[in-house]
This record gives C-alpha cells, structure tokens and sequence, in this order.
C-alpha cells in the first residue's frame, strides 16, 4: 500500500489536507489574540473591492509579451529569460496569498510598511491599498523587477518609495529613514542566508505591534532552518506557521509559542 506520497506537490496537498482537518477555524487554539486573528482575518471570506483593481492590474500584467532576463539565483551563472506575462504567473504573488496581506494589513492598520523584495510589484499594492496616508519603502535587489515593479507601482493608492540595490546595503539606511517598523513583508525565499541576518537588522527596531510577514517559510530547507530560528528569537512571542507564510508577533504580553495554522 502506498502511504508516502511519490511527488512534492502530492506531499505538500497530504499536509495541507491534514492541517485543514486538523487546525481550521481555530480548533484547539486557546489564545484569543491568536483565535480572533485566525477567525477574522485568515478564514475570513468576504470580498474587498479594492482588490478588484488588483486583480485588473494582474491581468494586463499577464498579456505582456516583452523579455524580461535576469539572473537565476538558484543556478550559479545561470540567466533566465521569459516573457513578463510569464514572469507574473511563476513569480508574482498569488491572489490568494495577496488577498491574505491585505486581510493583515487592513485589520492591524500598520502605517509604516518596509518590503524587502518587491517581484512585480502586485505584493506591495496589497500592502499599501487599504487607506491613504501610509508610508511605504520597498527594496529590490533585481534591477529587471525593479523596473516591473516602478510601472505596476503607477496603478499604488500610495506613492511606494522604490529603492533598488543590494538588500544588505539598502536596508540600514531604510530603517533609518522609515519612522516607526510597523510591518515588514519578507518577500525573498531564494535568498534564505541573507533573510536571516535582514531580520536580526529589522527586529532591533521592533516595537510592541510589529508584524513581521515572511513568504516561502518552507520553500527550502534552509529557509525552514531560517524560520525556526526566527521562531527561537528572544524578542519573538507569538509566530503562525501558513506553510506558505509565516507571521510573526512581538508583543510581550503575548504567551510565546508557535501556532500551525490552516490557510
């Protein structure tokens, strides 16, 4: 009999099925920070019209027959070379996961928003769409997605302070130029060396109501390495495991501990 799934993606649908049984709706979860977030924001399904435009500016995205080349980072030397439209459906984030930034944001109203790795540009008007009035500095380390992302940026609620360079030499001073570290949204699962020592930067800089967004938790297994220490970090309380994303809390009042949750 077959009990271990031949394929990643059969393995990766068994687990998902198994936190789906196991952890929706809040089962088992006794905190009532984490029940409310987990019954409000992640389940919650109501539709958000500002996520039309959104998925507007996706679809055109999509039809873009132009080059894009840049490097592949998991293959030393190697250069990639797809369309812009193909570029969006392989590397941009997902409208599900997208809706999910957007639940997060619009139900902490963080004000000053940090993104490290912008892709497309789709992830940050998640982030920055739910009010007027935020302060959003963004970081891309890839010159092709830097000038993807500046275009996508036109269609922003908010004006997106786009800056382009190595991520280790723009952050500090982005962390001195933003004016509180309300959110940040790690988008760069293929940089997971460089993650960890991004987030030991970011998290002195912490308050009580930071939230910290991580994409591709289990993306490698270095990135998962990377995530347990984050989970371990002193500062860290309360952090939510989405298998696809990872949350993560600061507030002391909170019992520290590592919640698996179903999304």
């Amino acid at each position: 009999m077959q009990i271990i799934p031949k394929s990643k993606n059969a393995l990766r649908r068994s687990i998902l099925l198994y936190r789906r049984v196991r952890y929706r709706k809040g089962y088992g979860v006794h905190s009532p920070f984490v029940y409310n977030l987990i019954t409000k924001v992640i389940e919650e399904s109501g539709h958000f019209y500002l996520l039309d435009d959104i998925a507007l500016t996706r679809l055109k995205l999509q039809y873009r027959e132009e080059l894009v080349t840049y490097p592949d980072k998991k293959k030393k030397g190697a250069i990639v070379q797809k369309t812009l439209g193909q570029l969006v459906q392989k590397r941009a984030i997902s409208p599900k996961q997208g809706a999910l930034l957007f639940k997060i944001v619009n139900y902490f109203k963080p004000v000053h928003i940090l993104q490290i790795g912008t892709n497309m540009g789709l992830s940050t008007l998640y982030l920055t769409s739910y009010a007027s009035g935020l302060q959003c500095i963004a970081l891309e380390s890839n010159p092709a997605f830097a000038s993807v992302a500046r275009e996508t940026f036109k269609q922003a609620r908010n004006p997106i302070d786009l800056r382009e360079g190595d991520y280790t030499d723009l952050l500090p001073k982005a962390l001195k130029d933003i004016e509180a570290l309300d959110f940040v949204y790690f988008n760069m699962q293929d940089d997971d060396i460089c993650c960890s020592s991004l987030f030991n930067k970011c998290v002195e800089q912490t308050h009580q109501n930071s939230v910290f967004v991580f994409k591709g938790i289990k993306s490698s297994s270095k990135m998962r390495i990377a995530w347990k220490e984050i989970c371990s970090h002193p500062k860290v309380t309360v952090t939510m495991d989405l298998y696809a994303l990872g949350i993560v809390f600061f507030n002391d009042k909170l019992h520290k501990r590592n919640y698996i949750t179903y999304y």
